[in-house]
């Protein structure tokens, strides 16, 4: 019986995954192809974990990142919480993720999130790398509706930095560590701004996650991730949507600085 629902679910498989393979999504820039993916792995933790889960149907609302992406941010804060620093959130929108990550952190030792985001003045920076975005996209949000949710979720180790990170909010956060950064941006220009300003901050073990990498519509921020991985910085490309750049104190860290 086993063995025939294993065979039946491969075979399910291959066929969703030849169906999907077959459509093909319009390239938007060159070199940038796309195709639908399904990975083959099935491991599921954030089933078994009722406390993300309850969370999870809490801020839904309250973001764009899907539960793939979410778990991710929550695991990955949880691991951090014996490393000293910061957490900082470039592109918070209405504060589902900043809730993921705030309330996994919430358990260590002091450990504050920043929050920057233009904060009802959408995406900036769009530029002649990016395919899909022109500009104040993004722009339904609040520091009222982001504070409402996290403090609905006791969290109020928090400050929201209202403008462009970093130019115009950036000196707030003089002296700060980070070991956890998220830069959900969506623009070219402000991937790297972000990382060119976080990564001389990070501290050894941290971790600077980009969201968008690889997304149809996103290649400016795909772009940006690239050429960081061509610098010289060790990029883990996760097909949920994510790049990974870890501080380990190698040589290759200080690239592209």
């Amino acid at each position: 019986m086993e063995s025939s629902y294993a065979e039946s679910l491969h075979n399910l498989r291959r066929a969703m995954i030849a169906t999907l393979r077959a459509v093909k999504l319009t390239q938007l820039r060159k070199g940038f192809s796309h195709e639908q993916l399904i990975p083959v792995g099935s491991y599921a933790p954030w089933v078994d974990d009722s406390v993300f889960v309850a969370l999870y149907e809490r801020i839904r609302g309250h973001t764009l990142v899907d539960i793939y992406r979410c778990y991710e941010l929550w695991d990955l804060s949880k691991q951090l919480r014996a490393v000293p620093g910061d957490i900082l959130e470039v592109g918070v929108w209405k504060g589902g993720t900043a809730a993921i990550i705030g309330k996994a952190a919430s358990e260590t030792q002091p450990c504050h999130l920043w929050l920057a985001d233009t904060f009802g003045d959408g995406v900036p920076k769009a530029g002649a790398e990016d395919t899909r975005y022109k500009g104040g996209e993004h722009a339904d949000t609040s520091e009222a509706i982001v504070l409402d949710l996290l403090h609905g979720l006791g969290i109020s180790n928090c400050t929201l930095l209202r403008g462009v990170f970093p130019e115009q909010t950036g000196q707030r956060m003089d002296g700060v560590r980070i070991k956890l950064c998220h830069i959900d941006v969506d623009t070219y220009q402000s991937a790297w701004d972000v990382f060119n300003w976080v990564w001389p901050r990070t501290v050894p073990g941290g971790i600077v996650v980009f969201d968008d990498y690889g997304f149809w519509g996103c290649e400016g921020v795909t772009s940006a991730v690239n050429e960081m991985k061509a610098a010289g910085h060790r990029v883990i490309y996760n097909l949920n949507g994510h790049a990974l750049i870890c501080r380990n104190g190698g040589p290759t860290d200080s690239a592209g600085q």
